[in-house]
C-alpha cells in the first residue's frame, strides 16, 4: 500500500474515532442534563405538594371541629403546637394537655359536640402530623439525592457545574414569590416543621394560623 493510501486510511480511522468520541461526549452531556432536569422538576413539584398537603390538612381540621376560623385564634395556636409535636409526649387522649387546651379555647356553645367527636379529631390531628412529616422527609431525601448527584465524580461534578445546576428550572414557589437555582435549593432546605401560612414557608417558622393561610 502506497504512503498516500496509508495516510488516507489513518486519517479515516482517526476521523471515525473522533466521531465516536464526539457522539459519546454528546450522549454523556445530554444524559447528565436530562438527569438534572428530572431532579429539579421533581423537587419543584414536591415542594408545592407539601404546601398543598398542609393546606388541605388545616382546612380539614376546621371542618372536623365545626368552628368558624374567625373564632379560632386560640385554636390556631394549639393546632400549630400539635403539628410541631409539642403534645406528642402527652398524647391525644381526653386526659391529655392538648385536649384540655382545645376545650378551653373552643367556643362554649359547641363544647359538648366537640367532646363527643374528640376521638375522630385526635385521630385526624395525629395522622395529619405524620403525613406532613412523611412529606417533609420525602423532600429532604430528594434533596439529598440531588446533592449527591451533583457532587459525585470528579469529571461529572465539573460537568454538572458547567451545565449550570442548580438551574433556573429548580423553583421554590410560595404564593406569588419565587426562588430559583441555588436560592430555591436553600429555601427547600429551610424545612417548616408545621404550618401552611405563607409566612411559615418564608421564615422557616410556624406562626398562628389565620383565615388568609388557606387562600
Amino acid at each position: 500500500m502506497s504512503p498516500l493510501k496509508w495516510a488516507l486510511v489513518t486519517l479515516g480511522v482517526l476521523a471515525l474515532l473522533l466521531l465516536i468520541m464526539s457522539l459519546g461526549c454528546f450522549n454523556y452531556l445530554n444524559g447528565t442534563r436530562d438527569d438534572g432536569i428530572n431532579y429539579e422538576t421533581g423537587l419543584t413539584a414536591q415542594y408545592l405538594s407539601n404546601q398543598n398537603y398542609l393546606s388541605a390538612y388545616i382546612s380539614g381540621f376546621y371542618e372536623k371541629v365545626s368552628v368558624q376560623e374567625a373564632q379560632s385564634k386560640a385554636l390556631n395556636e394549639i393546632l400549630t403546637d400539635a403539628v410541631k409535636g409539642r403534645y406528642e409526649d402527652g398524647g391525644y387522649s381526653v386526659n391529655s394537655p392538648m385536649f384540655a387546651a382545645i376545650v378551653e379555647a373552643y367556643p362554649e356553645a359547641g363544647v359538648q359536640e366537640f367532646m363527643a367527636n374528640w376521638g375522630k379529631v385526635s385521630d385526624y390531628i395525629s395522622a395529619g402530623r405524620e403525613g406532613y412529616r412523611a412529606n417533609q422527609d420525602k423532600l429532604l431525601d430528594m434533596l439529598r439525592q440531588y446533592d449527591a448527584w451533583r457532587g459525585k465524580g470528579m469529571v461529572k461534578s465539573n460537568v454538572v457545574r458547567q451545565l449550570g445546576f442548580p438551574s433556573e428550572r429548580l423553583e421554590a414557589r410560595i404564593g406569588e414569590r419565587k426562588w430559583t437555582g441555588e436560592a430555591a435549593r436553600d429555601r427547600m432546605y429551610l424545612i417548616v416543621l408545621a404550618g401552611a401560612a405563607k409566612t411559615a414557608y418564608e421564615t422557616g417558622e410556624m406562626a398562628p394560623l389565620s383565615a388568609t393561610d388557606k387562600e
